[in-house]
């Protein structure tokens, strides 16, 4: 690669991050004026709702909720990418289980999860193995569903010629299929970390004793405002790194691995 070609890659990567900044600074104008123009109690502005979020911030039983929050997350994301992407390629391989199974999936992953999260409770318990689980689920259909649909697209060509070649089965994904999902891949990790998220602050809202989720209906039922909206904040931003990042890693996959048409 070239060095105008590098230094230009370099420059992309580095202005991806304008357009969202840019998109949250109108946002704040927008709700500085509103709030302004609204003078109402129940409508703070930015300044008043930072300023309860790091009132929050130096309370070590908030800062203890945002960390359990940030453990079980990433130990469901994680999990939903592990779980996700392979069952995904392994089923996607197999014509007849693709026919036979993603029907079914498809209809359970049509089910509003919300609904089921009493099972959840049911079989095991209020805690982070529940919650863990439920953002689990929130997040693994869909990226299978993905796995399944990119690994089913694989070149049937290339697929005939590794069973001509009596080419192992970890070497046929390793060198055939892995490549040609990989960009469906990353697509799906920026997707399924949000459902992963929501599931995980649904599961604190409904049944937690720790969270952000846990803290948003405690704030609801206190009626502070300043606090919920702070907190708002607060999950949007934990919510934009990672997929800003993921975002930069699903770009650069696509420019490696997909083919020009």
């Amino acid at each position: 690669m070239s060095t105008k070609t590098t230094s230009a890659s370099r420059r992309d990567r580095g202005t991806a991050w304008v357009p969202p900044l840019l998109f949250a600074g109108a946002i704040v104008v927008v709700w500085t004026v509103t709030a302004t123009l609204a003078d109402s109690a129940v409508y703070p502005g930015p300044g008043q709702a930072l300023d309860s979020l790091w009132s929050d911030v130096g309370d070590p039983r908030f800062m203890q909720s945002v960390s359990d929050s940030a453990r079980v997350l990433l130990l469901s994301y994680v999990a939903v990418v592990v779980v996700g992407a392979v069952t995904g390629m392994l089923l996607g391989l197999s014509a007849f289980w693709s026919r036979a199974a993603l029907p079914l999936v498809y209809a359970l992953n049509s089910v509003p999860k919300i609904v089921l999260y009493p099972i959840f409770l049911l079989f095991l318990g209020v805690g982070d193995l529940s919650r863990g689980a439920f953002a689990f689920a929130s997040g693994v259909l869909p990226l299978f569903l993905i796995m399944v649909e990119a690994t089913a697209g694989v070149s049937r060509l290339h697929l005939k010629m590794a069973a001509a070649l009596d080419m192992p089965r970890w070497s046929l994904l390793r060198r055939i299929v892995l490549p040609s999902v990989l960009p469906s891949l990353a697509s799906g990790m920026c997707l399924c970390f949000g459902l992963t998220f929501i599931g995980l602050v649904l599961a604190e809202m409904f049944a937690g004793s720790s969270g952000l989720g846990y803290e948003l209906l405690r704030n609801l039922s206190l009626a502070r405002v300043e606090n919920i909206i702070g907190q708002v904040i607060l999950i949007g931003v934990l919510a934009l790194v990672p997929t800003l990042a993921l975002q930069q890693l699903a770009s650069r996959i696509r420019k490696r691995y997909e083919v020009a048409a």
